[in-house]
């Protein structure tokens, strides 16, 4: 097994679940929301602003959505810098989908518990389990702490994997690529080897760390995916890809050239598919497959992405170097004041998820800053869209850069 360190932030909070049911059978449910307590209210009044409104949340929607707004807050906190706040409440939400989902029969057990309630606590779809994992694997890799960073993008592919109570092949290609490179940074050759290698099984033509490669740049682009309920009293759930953005394409300034950073990663694709194959829809926990179709790959290997992205211009030496199946689980919502309730789709989601997350390898030194620039799917520059970062190095060798066109003063849909 794999060892995560498990020094987190325990708040000293006292939640009511806000289970109180309003309406009719056939109505939405609506959930009451509970009075913060004064410690409470201290609590959130210390927190950094940005983030007080999403404490809020945690304490007033109680356990229903607890993992839901960790997931929030922790992506927020990181991409605003705030790195203590992120890990504790990602280990947080890290810790309660342990619980539930760990490869162990005490989860097992607990997951047949689970599945039996009728007002399900959100643990989240595979995808973004896994995404927990991915940016707490992120701040290890930050602190030089690789066998955890290592191990935390490998418990990420085993969410990946899940499915109700299945076991799918993983193909998040994001963790594969980032356990490999914790892999290189323990010194561990052979191990980084066997990550790139099943890696090259979804992007043959991902770009490898070299020899002088001593840092990483991350790049988010876009916007969630959503989660609809659709059909009859919307008891099916579908999956669209987020709306509102236009960035799909980043790239980075090296000297006065432009280089493409690799889409790795599409977020879209890992939440409609299982094990590379696309859902149609998820009725009643039950996943339907489209006919006769099966993904090779996501729209990053495809050849419109190659043309999307063709205006950029390609690294020459200088400082930059050459460069999952997620499953639906469906929340049945039964009304307790009447047997013959209908059931709806679970469509709560992590919406500060990005669309892409892109990567390149780089040479770096620590402090030195970076531009990234967003193109659209026509390859267009995005006037007034970019990030400026700078890479951090823990110590031991290594460097993280990370960017995004999501950052709280910046927008996408221009």
């Amino acid at each position: 097994m794999w060892s995560i360190d498990n020094r987190f932030w325990k708040p000293a909070l006292t939640m009511a679940i806000a289970g109180t049911l309003v309406g009719c059978a056939s109505g939405p449910k609506v959930y009451n929301r509970a009075q913060l307590a004064p410690a409470e209210q201290t609590l959130v009044a210390s927190k950094p602003a940005p983030l007080r409104a999403d404490f809020q949340n945690l304490f007033e929607e109680g356990s229903r959505n607890k993992v839901l707004n960790l997931m929030e807050i922790g992506v927020k906190a990181y991409r605003a810098g705030y790195k203590r706040e992120a890990k504790n409440t990602l280990t947080q939400a890290r810790l309660e989908i342990e619980t539930v989902y760990a490869d162990s029969d005490s989860a097992r057990k607990a997951r047949s518990v689970w599945y039996e309630e009728a007002e399900k606590d959100f643990k989240g779809e595979p995808y973004e389990r896994a995404m927990v994992y991915f940016y707490l694997g992120l701040i290890y890799l930050e602190e030089g702490d690789y066998g955890n960073a290592r191990a935390s993008f490998l418990a990420g592919l085993l969410q990946d994997a899940f499915a109700e109570e299945e076991q799918n092949s993983a193909d998040f290609a994001l963790l594969l690529y980032l356990a490999g490179w914790s892999a290189l940074q323990m010194g561990s050759e052979q191990l980084a080897e066997q990550h790139f290698e099943e890696l090259k099984l979804y992007r043959p033509d991902a770009p490898i760390p070299n020899s002088t490669d001593n840092a990483l740049l991350i790049v988010e682009t876009g916007h969630s995916p959503r989660k609809l309920g659709d059909g009859v009293g919307h008891y099916q759930l579908v999956y669209r890809r987020g709306k509102n953005f236009r960035d799909v394409g980043a790239e980075v300034r090296d000297g006065e050239q432009w280089s493409t950073v690799y889409p790795m990663e599409d977020i879209f694709f890992q939440a409609s598919t299982r094990g590379g194959r696309a859902i149609d829809r998820i009725v009643e926990g039950q996943i339907q497959f489209k006919e006769n179709t099966r993904a090779v790959g996501s729209a990053l290997s495809s050849v419109s992405q190659d043309s999307m992205l063709a205006g950029a211009g390609a690294a020459a030496g200088g400082v930059i170097g050459a460069g999952f199946a997620a499953v639906s689980l469906i929340s049945v919502a039964a009304d307790g004041l009447s047997a013959s309730a209908n059931t709806r789709a679970d469509i709560r989601y992590w919406a500060g998820l990005p669309d892409t997350i892109h990567v390149l390898p780089v040479t770096a030194i620590d402090g030195q800053s970076v531009t990234v620039r967003f193109r659209d799917k026509h390859g267009h520059q995005i006037a007034g869209l970019e990030d400026s970062t700078a890479f951090t190095f823990d110590g031991r060798g290594a460097g993280l850069a990370f960017a995004t066109s999501r950052r709280p003063n910046q927008g996408s849909t221009q």
